[in-house]
């Protein structure tokens, strides 16, 4: 058990499981969230639950948009998902999801569980999951602690997790320990010069008084702003209705909740203002520190035209479009990838191909299907897609759910992810950007998984 001894506040002695001394002017308890040197300080006391477990996992994996987009957070209700490029074609991702802590997995199914929590989600998001290989996934619950206004006694005192562990939704708890690593050096070196100057000992007591009273404000305000992160990621509605029981069938009507557009203003106007402060540190008071890693400094010029224009940020996708088949009998159905020749049309009908049709016709051979159902072209940087007169027509089912029919002889803007019918739910295709081969559709996915 360790042992910590105070000698006149002057010095301290710590007593090892082992039986070793170790004799010091000055101890620092940098030990982590359950730290022992705090609970040695002020007593055992139990970390707070957070209310979400969370996997995390690293793949082999590159988005079609990942010259223009290295950072993402999806969100959801009682869940969300961030993924983030870390380099050499791997990508990093966390998934948080409600529920009690405590919670353990089968053997081997972390990966098929992430599957179903995240069910409908968007290809950034489920495409990742696919490409974890389940040894990769790790599981957590998430614990904080609520920082205190005391961080030590005499010549003890905390960093770190050890006196404020805070939930990883805006990636500070390092940081700040690192900002907390800094502080306390600067003072030490203080007190050292002082007394250097006035031939006195080290005020060591009065140099970690001075560290915490720096320290505590700002960690207080973070601390406090990771926890509301997680509140607003996960009570994310869409639409006017979710989660307001007996009136939840307004979500029928899609109307837009009214907390959409505050985050939207919160997003493009405060957040660049709050993640200067954050990012910049407390360097005003740190006497030779510029301010640095500026939000500014790494965005792109586009980062706000992208917030307002959903056409620009698409149109920085660097990958292969492909067409895969979504219906549930997909044995005649193949996957048809979209050429980004604007004189080379796709066009899709029963026919087969024929000498004096040179064009890129795909044959999908079912009866709804017309012999010249439909053309997929690519102009001005999209996919656009024309109905040619069918017979039974032509449908597409967009990221939000909803369904339209594609007027015939007017082209209609293909998006990522869109579900496009040729004349039945049978020869249904899902529009699926890869960076290189097509991926497996999420259906699919999922069956595979569910059969493992």
């Amino acid at each position: 058990m360790l042992k910590i001894l105070l000698t006149l506040l002057t010095s301290v002695t710590v007593v090892l499981d082992n039986g070793q001394k170790y004799d010091g002017d000055l101890l620092v308890g940098a030990d982590g969230i359950w730290s022992k040197v705090r609970e040695k300080l002020f007593g055992a006391s139990e970390a707070t639950y957070s209310g979400y477990t969370c996997y995390t996992g690293i793949a082999d994996f590159v988005p079609p948009d990942i010259e223009s987009v290295g950072y993402r957070v999806f969100l959801g209700h009682k869940q969300y998902f961030v993924s983030s490029d870390v380099g050499a074609g791997k990508m990093q991702w966390y998934a948080f999801h409600q529920e009690p802590a405590g919670g353990v997995d089968t053997p081997n199914g972390k990966k098929e569980r992430l599957l179903k929590i995240f069910e409908g989600w968007c290809d950034n998001v489920i495409d990742l999951i696919v490409a974890t290989e389940e040894e990769a996934i790790l599981r957590r619950d998430i614990y904080d602690r609520t920082p205190t206004l005391t961080w030590g006694k005499g010549c003890v005192t905390l960093l770190g997790d050890s006196v404020h562990a805070m939930q990883p939704n805006m990636g500070q708890g390092g940081c700040m320990a690192i900002e907390d690593g800094y502080q306390l050096a600067w003072e030490l070196d203080s007190a050292w010069q002082q007394s250097a100057k006035s031939g006195s000992t080290i005020d060591i007591d009065s140099s970690l008084k001075s560290y915490e009273r720096e320290r505590r404000l700002r960690v207080a305000i973070i601390h406090g702003m990771a926890r509301m992160a997680a509140f607003m990621a996960s009570t994310y509605r869409p639409y006017l209705g979710v989660g307001l029981g007996p009136l939840e069938f307004l979500t029928k009507f899609r109307i837009p909740h009214p907390g959409i557009a505050g985050g939207r203003f919160f997003i493009q106007k405060l957040t660049p203002l709050m993640l200067n402060w954050v990012l910049g540190g407390n360097s005003s008071k740190l006497e030779g520190r510029s301010i640095c890693c500026r939000l500014s400094d790494k965005a792109s010029e586009q980062l706000h035209t992208w917030f307002e224009d959903d056409d620009a940020l698409e149109r920085t996708i660097n990958g292969e479009w492909n067409l895969l088949p979504f219906a549930d009998e997909t044995r005649l159905l193949r996957p048809i990838s979209l050429s980004q020749d604007e004189t080379n049309p796709c066009i899709i009908g029963s026919m087969q191909q024929r000498e004096d049709y040179p064009g890129n016709l795909i044959t999908v051979p079912l009866p709804q299907v017309s012999q010249f159902h439909a053309q997929i072209n690519y102009k001005d940087d999209a996919f656009f897609l024309t109905d040619l007169c069918s017979q039974h027509g032509t449908w597409i089912t967009n990221n939000e759910g909803r369904r339209y029919k594609v007027p015939p002889n007017y082209p209609s803007r293909v998006r990522p992810s869109d579900v496009i019918e040729f004349g039945s739910d049978k020869a249904s295709y899902r529009v699926k950007v890869t960076r290189s081969a097509p991926l497996v559709s999420q259906k699919e996915a999922t069956q595979i998984l569910q059969k493992v």
